[in-house]
Formats: structure tokens, sequence, C-alpha cells
């Protein structure tokens, strides 16, 4: 079992704002020596315990938010109860590597003598296990394997295009775990071993970001976008009054070239401003200085929504983009049968999740926008691109974060997204981080945070490159799971025929 600890604590300091992004490609080797020759019940709890505890490290920031911000902000449980939450956050994320450990342990033996058909075993269905992750009510895909990669491996990182992270994490567990038999097989020189791989990974990230196009500007084709980043406090939010934030709004705005378009926080509003007075002074604001704003704010119609609209002069848009991957427990109860216990985490309002992905045409813009985490889901990018986006804007709330941890690994899912899309990614965050990401990953500008600069707000202008091209992982989406599991099914009846 201390390997398994091992293996967890070296793969959560892998992941974005953690320690180094190329322990990834060695943190495994521990949990497979481990998993050698298992039963399929040792197997299953292996798994759970290395996916619990790396789970856990990683999201560690949750911790505070649990037993400080929340309780603090929505005085609806005690603080102690936040510990019993994020303990069994991690234990309901956990789960699906059970199954994993499961399989590995009862075929395993088939490729006893074959090291590369048993990596390519484990390989596919840890990739399988890592799609059916994000899938269902309570599905979460921070802190994948292939998240690793985001900040200090943009070379590698380019396979995103072609199969999203899935195809990263089978490479991942294939490298990892044939370095494991590799380590096995060896007496001496084991160090020697961990240290020429990595420099051999380094060096093919290094090679393949030679062939990243350098970035090139051209004022006939540029659009810009400003985004306004609130530095707004979440008692504020919650206990002042919405002229407060309009204050706020109307001095950032006033800042802004006239006849531009601004970008603006998820939920920079906690109501419905579209009837009220603060939504009249928005609008006047907007008439004053010709500006188009995409604005976030709750709506309860038919359906309650988390949703970004536009405002100009004319008034508030038809149109909006309502959040599709709402947060669980947070925005939404799943199985209240099940889980009504857990009703005290709800934040706002319990929302009904977005049916369309629309695109925004303003101007010369076709603005794809996703709220806070559907950022997390490849799927929501992918649909906006494939219904004509030529930008994506992420529009989050992350001022219940203490820790830049949080920030920068959400800011990580923005970079994942413009990779596989091709597309600039525009994300405009209360408190940071607001940042523009141009389509092969890289960080064109980036607005300090609130802990960076104290400031009521922050401004950026955003430039960049309307894209249509279609990318391999646009057009298909996760086919990379249907062909890990097609694989690991022929493994499987392969090691039990003919091997």
């Amino acid at each position: 079992m201390v390997l398994i600890l091992v293996s967890a604590v070296l793969t959560a300091l892998a992941m974005p704002g953690m320690l180094w992004g190329y322990l990834i490609w060695v943190s495994l080797i521990p949990f497979f020596i481990a998993m050698k020759e298992v039963t399929p019940l040792k197997g299953a709890l292996r798994a759970f315990v290395w996916g619990l505890v790396y789970l856990l490290i990683t999201h560690y920031w949750e911790l505070p938010v649990l037993t400080v911000n929340v309780p603090e902000v929505l005085n609806s449980f005690p603080n102690f109860i936040g510990i019993i939450v994020y303990f069994l956050m991690g234990l309901v994320i956990a789960i699906p590597f059970l199954a994993f450990g499961f399989i590995y342990g009862l075929y395993q033996r088939f490729f006893e003598r074959y090291p590369v058909l048993l990596g390519l075993f484990a390989a596919s269905f840890f990739t399988v296990i890592e799609y059916l992750r994000e899938i269902g009510p309570l599905g979460f895909t921070n802190g994948r394997l292939s998240d690793a990669l985001l900040n200090n491996q943009l070379g590698i990182s380019q396979l995103f295009v072609l199969g999203g992270p899935l195809l990263l994490v089978f490479i991942i567990v294939f490298i990892n775990h044939y370095l494991s038999h590799l380590y096995l097989e060896k007496t001496r020189d084991r160090a020697v071993l961990i240290i020429v791989s990595v420099s051999l990974i380094a060096l093919f990230n290094s090679i393949m970001s030679s062939f990243i196009p350098i970035p090139h500007s051209s004022n006939k084709y540029e659009s810009t976008i400003y985004a306004l980043q609130t530095n707004i406090s979440m008692q504020m939010k919650y206990y002042q009054p919405p002229e407060e934030t309009l204050r706020i709004v109307s001095r950032a705005l006033r800042e802004i070239p006239e006849g531009s378009l601004v970008v603006m926080p998820e939920a920079t509003f906690m109501s419905d401003i579209r009837s009220n007075s603060t939504g009249s002074q928005l609008q006047e604001i907007a008439r004053e200085r010709d500006l188009k704003i995409l604005v976030g704010f709750p709506t309860y119609n038919d359906d309650n929504f988390n949703q970004v609209r536009f405002v100009d002069s004319e008034g508030f848009s038809e149109e909006f983009y309502a959040k599709v991957q709402l947060t669980p427990f947070v925005e939404f109860l799943p199985w209240p049968r099940v889980f009504g216990v857990f009703s005290f985490l709800k934040f706002l309002d319990y929302f009904d999740p977005g049916k369309q992905y629309t695109i925004f045409s303003v101007d010369e813009h076709r603005i794809g926008a996703q709220i806070c985490f559907d950022s997390l889901y490849s799927n929501v990018a992918r649909r906006l691109t494939q219904n004509g986006a030529t930008v994506i804007v992420t529009s989050t709330n992350d001022g219940w974060f203490n820790f830049s941890t949080a920030l920068q690994q959400h800011l990580s899912k923005s970079i994942a997204r413009a990779i596989e899309n091709r597309r600039y990614v525009i994300q405009v965050s209360n408190t940071g981080i607001s940042a523009v990401i141009d389509p092969y990953g890289r960080i064109v500008k980036r607005l300090p945070s609130s802990k960076e600069l104290s400031a009521e707000y922050v401004i950026g202008e955003f430039e960049y490159l309307p894209r249509v091209t279609t990318t391999p992982y646009t057009k298909f989406g996760n086919w990379f799971f249907w062909f890990s599991l097609l694989l690991g099914i022929a493994l499987i009846i392969l090691g039990g025929v003919v091997l």
C-alpha cells in the first residue's frame, strides 16, 4: 500500500498549479508495481485508494471552500460538516477506479509474458474508466492525467486536437506501465532509467513545440473583445444590494472605448436584472457608450437558468446561453431521494441545465459562450464550435477559491478546449484568472488576479483571430473511447483464446 500512496502523491503533484507536470510520466510506476499479480478484489481496493488519495490532494483547495468560505457566506452548515463533505466528494469521484482495479486484476495474468500487450490492456481500460468518470449527474473531469501536460508540455499537448484528453490519458498510462516493467527488470541503474525516460519525453515535447506555428498578427483580421474582470467578494455578492455591483461595473464600463464588445463574469449580478432599475441603468450605459455587453445573471421563467446574454442600446437580447454542465449539489440536486440530505450545499438556487449551444452573432464576432465548469467538459466547446463559433468565451466566477491552484487548474481546461478546437478561448472570471489563449494553448495575455492586484476591477483588451477550421476532435469527438473499449475487449479475447 505504500507504493500506492507514493504514486497517488506523485500524480497529484503533477497537476496544474502543483509541483511539476513531467512527474506524470513516472508517477504511475509505483502504482503498477503494486498492482502486479493482485487478485481482482485487491486490485479494486488498491486502485480505489490510489484514486481517492490523488484526487483529494489534487483538490485540496476545496477544503477551505467547504470549511470556511461557503459556511461563512451561506451560513447553512457548520464548518466541520465541510470536512465530511470534502471526503465524501473524494469517495464519489474515486469510485470508477474500483472497476479498473478489478478488471486489471482479473485479466493481467493473460499477458504475463507480453509486457507491451499488458501495457496496451491497462491503457485501454484506464481510458475507458476515465471516460465514464465524466458522464452522468455526478460526472467530474478535473484532475485528469492529461491535465498535467497543459502548463509546460504544449508540444505533446497538441495531440488534444486529434483525440482530446482520452488520447493523452492512454499514452500516459501506457508509458508508465511499460516503464514499470523495465524498472522491475533492472536491478541496477533504476534512477538512470527514470531520468533518461523523462529527458527523452522532454526532448520529444521540445521537438513537437518547434512545429507550433509562430504567432502572427494582422490588423485586417484581428477582432477585439474587452474583458471586464470584477474583483467582488462573495460576501458582497450575496449580501450587498445589486447597486453596489452596478457601481463597480459602471465605473469600469466608462473606461472601455465606445463601440466595444465587453464580456463580464458569470453571475455578475445575483438576480434577474432584465426588468428592474439595475438592468435599466446597465442598458443606459450601453446606449451612452454604444457598448455590447455579455453579462451573466440568473433567470427565472418556466426554467431556472444560470445564463449569459447580451445587453446593448436596444435592451437585453432574447437569445441566451444557459450553463449545460451544472455543478452537482451546488446548482442542482442529483437523485433527491438519495442525496436530499445534502441540500444544504445549495448556493444561489437550483437551476435547470441549458438545452441549446447558442452562438452570439455580434458585428464580426461569432461567440460561443460557456459558463464556469462547462469548460471542464470537452463536449460543450466542441458543440459550440460545430455550431459556428469562431471564438470561445468562458464566463466564470472563481471568487470562492483561496488558492491559486484552483484558478490554474480551471484555466488549464480552457487551454485544452483551445487546442482541441483550434479556437481562441477568452476566459473572464470574477477575481481571476482572466486570459486569452491562442488555438495552440499559449496564453497570449493574462490579467492579474485579485490576489495579485488589489482593485475593484481589471480591464483587459483581448485580441483574437476568428477561426473557422474543423479539427479531427471537433468532428469526431471522443472517438478514442470507442477505440480503447474495442482494443481492450479484443485483447481480452486474444489473451483468453490465443495467448
